[in-house]
């Protein structure tokens, strides 16, 4: 059975749940996934052991997690050995201006130079808003600058802006670059999110 690592640092949780989705997209098709909160502190012994790779994370304020940034200092050679790919999770995702796109883009580009990894694959998904996480002075700069970039948000509650579909393509490829596996367009299923 085909053993893919899913590790993330997730701040406010999106980026966890776009994880967990994938994880039951690779289970339906018959490969043993083995989540990691890096986070929490989790070990690296599951590096060594898997077939292929997500890593994930979140860019808030235009940088990335900590934890994410040493996992992979730590990981990179290990993780360049199979077939690998970053999801990069962010409200600019979203956005239709294109500078903004660019802006995200460069801060992954640049965290993956920084920490010497070259995944397969890089894509981005957009995140989610949880307004009453928020204090006032941020939710007024969250609005203002999402209305600029085109988003519109929910003024209570939660706005979430993940697109599935990009996910499940995003899981279809990598099972594409696995070795030994069967076309995963036969096997992957719609699981409720």
């Amino acid at each position: 059975m085909t053993a893919v690592l899913i590790a993330f640092a997730s701040r406010e949780g999106q980026t966890r749940k776009i994880c967990v989705h994938a994880a039951r997209q690779l289970e339906g098709a018959g490969c043993n996934t083995q989540l990691i909160d890096l986070t929490l502190g989790a070990p690296d012994t599951y590096v060594e052991r898997c077939d292929a790779a997500i890593v994930a994370g979140s860019v808030h304020r235009g940088r990335m997690d900590q934890t994410l940034m040493s996992f992979l200092m730590r990981n990179g050679a290990v993780l360049g050995r199979v077939p690998s790919a970053f999801l990069s999770v962010s409200l600019s995702a979203a956005s239709v201006d294109s500078d903004a796109r660019s802006a995200v883009d460069e801060v992954t580009r640049q965290l993956l130079h920084d920490v010497g990894w070259q995944p397969d694959e890089v894509v981005h998904v957009a995140g989610a808003v949880e307004m009453e996480a928020l204090n006032l002075l941020e939710r007024c700069a969250v609005h203002a600058v999402m209305q600029h970039r085109g988003v519109e948000l929910e003024s209570q509650g939660r706005t979430e802006l993940t697109n599935w579909d990009t996910v499940n393509a995003f899981v279809t490829s990598l099972l594409e670059r696995v070795p030994g596996r069967p076309s995963p367009a036969s096997e992957l299923r719609d699981v409720a999110e």
